[in-house]
Parts: structure tokens; C-alpha cells; sequence
């Protein structure tokens, strides 16, 4: 798969059926449907910050995610290293502000007022995991 189809399809399929694998403590492969999207050449998902597929993010340091277009059945999947955004790391007015431009990438730009989204972002903890491609593979 070139480098180009693959940024193509992850730019323009909104709202997808996603994948991310993780690796547990065990060795075990760790896999959850995700809502992930594609900003600035990373594949991203958000997540409650305190499960098991950021806790195993943050421990290992590597993540997949297959990003899957529901009209036609075709899939990238993007592995490589990660990066955390989260609460303890930033300052909870630019959190928000990330989390909203990561919502509206993934086509799922938030529908509450800004006092009511940074309310929710901040009770539920929401946390970014970027996946920086190193290899990709699929189905196009």
C-alpha cells in the first residue's frame, strides 16, 4: 500500500468503525472498538482515562488502530508508537480545547454547549492516544 492511499482513505473517511490493539501485562493482545480519526499525520482515538487500553498504551508505548470505511468494507491499520494527552499533563482549558478539535476531526464534533462538553470531558477524564504510522497495511 503507498503511503499516499493510506492518508487519503484515513483524511477522508469520517466517523469510521475503528480498532485499536494494545498489548496487556500478560503479553496478551488487548483489542476495543474506538472512535478514531486522522489530524497533523497521526491516527487518534479518545478514550476514559483510566482504562485498560491507556493504561497498556502508556506502559508499552506502542499501539495499532484499524480504521474500517462501514460503506465498502476497506481498512487501513496504522502501527507504531503513541503519545498520551491527558488530564495530569496539561492544563484543562487547552485539554478541552484539544479534545474539541480531535472530536470535530473525527467527525463527531461536540453538540453541547462548551461548558457543557468541558464538564463532561473533564467528569469522564477524556484522554488522546496518537499513533505516530510507522507501518501500515490493508485493504483499499
Amino acid at each position: 500500500m503507498e503511503h499516499s492511499e493510506a492518508i487519503d482513505f484515513l483524511s477522508k473517511t469520517k466517523r469510521p468503525t475503528s480498532v485499536a490493539t494494545t498489548i496487556g501485562r500478560t503479553g496478551r493482545i488487548q483489542a476495543t472498538v474506538v472512535g478514531a480519526g486522522y489530524l497533523d499525520g497521526k491516527v487518534f482515538w479518545i478514550s476514559r482515562g483510566h482504562t485498560v487500553k491507556v493504561k497498556n498504551v502508556k506502559r508499552t508505548g506502542r499501539a495499532s488502530v484499524t480504521v474500517i470505511n462501514r460503506e465498502n468494507q476497506r481498512y487501513v491499520t496504522v502501527e507504531g508508537p503513541t503519545k498520551v494527552y491527558e488530564w495530569s499533563d496539561t492544563d484543562p482549558t487547552g485539554h478541552v480545547q484539544r479534545l474539541k478539535k480531535y472530536y470535530t476531526a473525527s467527525g463527531r464534533p461536540p453538540k453541547q454547549s462548551d461548558e457543557e462538553f468541558a464538564a463532561k470531558m473533564a467528569n469522564e477524564k477524556r484522554t488522546i492516544v496518537e499513533v505516530t504510522p510507522e507501518h501500515w497495511y490493508g485493504s483499499l
